[in-house]
């Protein structure tokens, strides 16, 4: 004969359920909804509490709603941690020598910004871009970066001012790319978030170009001309057919801030998806170390300064600390003085001491060229009077007659002595 469990039996079996905070952006079906980060008469939404059974119901959620609550027992939500963790970083591997990559980085590089001017061009005449496209430019961003990231970043350092929106565009998705790889993200998780740095300004495109362009600083009124390229944005590409969420988001709200006073609707940066604050770190780094039509580019370390200082009233600072840590003081590209006197191009930084990258030495201390020669600072390389090698300054493109563009491009010189 069989016997019923008691009711206490049944508790017993029972699975409790937890509440856990998710962002919008990782709701699934079948989630139980409990809670919203908002009053629910704000959200057109006919019950408070629900299952999410239909595709729509997660748009709502997702279109009103930074983050929610769920009722889960799954041990994945209950234990649920922010994916991004800022407290770990992944250093670059080098599969492949940054020589050996740049060539092929170089064309994967043409390739997106070709695709990336034809994407405004696109919207420009209201035409909607192929996606697809997107996506393969970004896939092979990611699989370079994942050779040797310092090629692109080296490559990132190259910048043209006549065509500053499409290479601030495509550099800012390298760069987020660099940045979600620094921080372990897979590949996939690379391309998306690719995808919201390339994308993030389309709707620069439909500024007036006399407000775009203009070589003074902005009136009141063109300002706020200015901050409507969020909004163009947003309307661009919610009319493209299978795009993500977030990189519509992200193009809405990359210039909100920790302080809630960014725009378009002056939201705390901090609730925002963590794509949208990488993003936000990206665009004005790049933007700052460019030539404009209204200043000239800054030092990259001086770049790094303005953002550190700013993280409390701007940025996510955690994520702040670790783009620092990607980026270096001295990044892929620029050109040092040592203590010696010798001059010498970054080739890779060091996340681990960021005063001691691997630097290709290519003028000796009379300042004449000589065979490159490989140095790892962190492994206390000496010159050939013993003394450690210590980078003094940081020196501008042109220094010594040293272009980085053209030495680059030049047949690597493969009889120079390596430190590896």
């Amino acid at each position: 004969m069989s016997v019923e469990p008691t009711n206490t039996q049944n508790l017993v079996k029972a699975k409790i359920k937890t509440e856990v905070r998710i962002p919008s952006e990782s709701l699934k079906l079948g989630m139980y909804v409990s809670k919203l980060d908002r009053p629910w008469t704000e959200v057109p939404v006919l019950l408070q509490g629900f299952t999410l059974i239909s595709p729509s119901d997660i748009d709502v959620l997702q279109k009103h709603c930074q983050y929610v609550y769920i009722e889960t027992d799954d041990p994945q939500w209950i234990n649920y941690k922010e994916k991004l963790t800022t407290r770990k970083f992944k250093a670059f591997e080098e599969k492949t020598k940054i020589h050996e990559e740049i060539s092929r980085a170089k064309k994967t590089l043409e390739k997106t910004h070709k695709h990336v001017e034809q994407i405004l061009n696109d919207v420009n005449n209201g035409e909607a871009f192929s996606l697809e496209e997107s996506r393969n430019a970004v896939r092979q961003c990611v699989k370079s970066i994942a050779r040797n990231a310092n090629a692109m970043l080296w490559l990132s350092m190259i910048k043209n001012e006549d065509k500053y929106t499409s290479e601030h565009c495509m550099r800012v998705g390298i760069l987020a790319i660099a940045f979600g790889s620094f921080l372990g993200m897979d590949e996939e998780e690379q391309e998306l978030l690719g995808l919201c740095g390339m994308l993030h300004d389309v709707g620069k495109i439909k500024v007036p170009a006399e407000i775009l362009n203009k070589p003074g600083r902005l009136t009141d009124a063109e300002y706020s001309i200015m901050k409507e390229h969020v909004s163009h944005g947003q309307n661009v590409l919610s009319e493209i057919p299978g795009i993500d969420p977030v990189i519509i988001k992200t193009a809405l709200a990359h210039h909100e801030r920790a302080d809630g006073l960014g725009y378009p609707n002056n939201q705390n940066a901090l609730t925002l998806h963590k794509y949208i604050r990488m993003i936000a770190i990206v665009d004005v780094y790049d933007a700052i170390t460019s030539d404009r039509c209204y200043q000239e580019g800054r030092p990259a370390f001086e770049a790094l300064r303005i953002i550190f200082n700013e993280s409390e009233k701007h940025f996510d600072k955690e994520l702040v600390e670790v783009f620092i840590k990607m980026i270096g003081i001295y990044p892929p590209g620029t050109i040092v003085e040592m203590a010696n006197g010798e001059i010498g191009i970054v080739i890779s930084s060091n996340p681990n001491s960021r005063l001691k990258p691997k630097v290709e030495l290519v003028m000796n201390s009379q300042r004449k060229l000589r065979a490159p020669y490989v140095i790892d600072m962190s492994k206390d390389a000496t010159d050939d009077s013993g003394l450690a090698y210590v980078i003094s300054r940081g020196l501008s493109d042109g220094a010594y007659g040293i272009d980085i563009k053209d030495y680059l491009f030049q047949e690597p010189n493969i009889s120079a002595p390596q430190i590896t």
